[in-house]
C-alpha cells in the first residue's frame, strides 16, 4: 500500500472519530495513541483534490475517476475540507444517519456513506457432501465513500471446512487493505486471531488508521487509531457478524 504523503492530524479530541470516519461506528474499545509533531507546509485544497485523483487513477479505477470529475465546485470544496479541517470530519460523522439496505447496514452524511459487505462462498451440499467435511470460504468489508467514490475498504477473508451447517476447523484467513484513497491518512491491517468456536468460523483482523491534518501554523500532527474488524459465519456459509469490535 502506498505510504507516501498519507497521514495528517486529528487532535486528540477528534482521534476518536478516525475509525468512524474512515469506516463506520468506533468500537468502546478501540486504541488511539497520542499524537506527535513535524514541520511541513500546510496543503491547499486544490493539493488534496489532486492527491485524491491521482490515487485513483493510479488505482485503475477509472470508474471513479470518471465520477470525481464530476464533481461539482461545493462536492470537491467538501470533500477537501473533510480532510483539512477536524471540525468538518466530526461534523460529519456527528451528522450521519444508518439504514439498513438488505443484508448491508450502511450510515449516510450528504455525500458520505460508510457501508459493510459481506459473503459466504455457494457450494451447494448434495447427497453425501451435507454430511462430510468440506471447505468454503466467506469474507466480510468495511468501506467508507464519497459521492459513489469508494475511498477506502479493508476486507477479512476466511477458509474453513465445515460439515452440514457446522464449521469444523480453520484453514486460515487473510487481512487486506482493498484500498485507501485518503490524503494524509495511513491503513494497514494485520491477522488478530482466526478460530471455531460454537460451530463458527471467526476471523479477527488489526486495523490500524493514522491521520492528521495540517495546523494554522503548518506543523503537522499525527494521531493513530486502531480497531479489530471481525467476520463471523457458521458453515454453511451464513455470515453472523461483519463488524468493528
Amino acid at each position: 500500500m502506498k505510504q507516501s504523503t498519507f497521514g495528517r492530524i486529528i487532535t486528540l479530541g477528534t482521534a476518536c472519530a478516525v475509525i468512524t470516519t474512515c469506516f463506520g461506528v468506533a468500537p468502546a474499545n478501540a486504541v488511539t495513541d497520542a499524537p506527535s509533531s513535524q514541520d511541513s507546509a500546510a496543503p491547499t485544497p486544490d493539493a488534496v483534490l489532486s492527491e485524491i485523483r491521482t490515487d485513483l487513477l493510479a488505482s485503475g479505477a477509472t470508474a471513479d475517476v470518471a465520477a470525481f470529475d464530476q464533481l461539482n465546485e461545493d462536492q470537491r470544496q467538501e470533500l477537501a475540507s473533510y480532510f483539512l479541517d477536524p471540525a468538518v470530519a466530526s461534523a460529519v460523522t456527528a451528522n450521519s444517519t444508518e439504514q439498513a439496505l438488505g443484508p448491508m447496514t450502511v450510515r449516510t452524511s450528504g455525500d458520505f456513506k460508510w457501508g459493510e459487505g459481506a459473503m459466504g462462498a455457494a457450494e451447494p451440499d448434495t447427497g453425501a457432501g451435507a454430511s462430510r467435511a468440506a471447505s468454503r470460504s466467506s469474507w466480510g468489508t468495511q468501506w467508507f465513500s464519497f459521492a459513489g467514490i469508494r475511498l477506502t475498504e479493508t476486507k477479512v477473508s476466511m477458509s474453513y471446512e465445515y460439515s452440514g451447517t457446522t464449521a469444523r476447523k480453520m484453514l486460515g484467513y487473510s487481512c487486506t487493505v482493498v484500498r485507501n484513497i485518503q490524503p494524509f491518512t495511513q491503513v494497514t491491517t494485520s491477522k488478530s486471531s482466526g478460530y471455531i468456536s460454537g460451530g463458527q468460523a471467526t476471523a479477527k483482523c488489526k486495523v490500524v488508521v493514522k491521520r492528521g491534518v495540517p495546523t494554522p501554523w503548518g506543523t503537522i500532527a499525527w494521531s493513530t487509531y486502531s480497531a479489530i474488524q471481525r467476520l463471523s459465519a457458521k458453515g454453511n456459509g451464513a455470515v453472523t457478524y461483519n463488524r468493528w469490535e
